[in-house]
């Protein structure tokens, strides 16, 4: 598994958890968001941290509107 960190080319969807209901927000160009179970695979939705929250992101979205700041390996134990 790796942790990979993208920055946001365009507002993106991302669906939080907000008073037990999950809602959506967009992202802005230029935000930093940290997929933890990566690499991105597939298209699927992908567990996220963003602006200190965990949000599900559209894979898809990431690959084509977002840009690959750093990848680290994550030991899983």
């Amino acid at each position: 598994m790796v942790s990979q960190r993208f920055r946001t080319k365009i507002p993106l969807i991302a669906i939080v958890m907000e008073n037990g209901l999950h809602t959506t927000k967009f992202t802005e160009a230029g935000d930093v968001v940290t997929v933890f179970q990566g690499p991105l695979d597939g298209v699927r939705l992908v567990e996220v941290r963003w602006k200190r929250v965990t949000a599900l992101m559209f894979t898809v979205e990431l690959r084509e509107h977002a840009e690959l700041l750093s990848e680290t390996p994550v030991n899983v134990t």
